[in-house]
């Protein structure tokens, strides 16, 4: 069964570990490099809440940091699919 987008977006707040492999702070989207890759409107847009659209935030952040930057290589594609997924609909 595929996770939600906000419940992947849940689990990765609940992580210790960023998308990159690296060290991160719980309650926190990614580690601190990878946040500082991230465009200023993708930083700004990671304080959202969930009814502000945290999840959708966190989705485009992770594809921007997939696609822009090598942080993310070799990370798992499932990763990924859920917001493929829900974008799909």
């Amino acid at each position: 069964m595929e996770r939600s987008l906000t419940q992947i977006a849940i689990d990765e707040l609940g992580s210790t570990v960023c998308l990159c492999g690296g060290p991160k702070e719980r309650k926190k989207s990614f580690c601190v490099r990878c946040y500082f890759e991230l465009p200023m409107e993708l930083r700004r847009a990671m304080f959202k809440t969930f009814s502000e659209g945290y999840a959708e935030a966190y989705d485009e952040a992770k594809d921007f940091l997939r696609i822009h930057t090598s942080r993310l290589k070799g990370v798992q594609k499932d990763l990924f699919t859920a917001g493929d997924a829900e974008r799909s609909k």
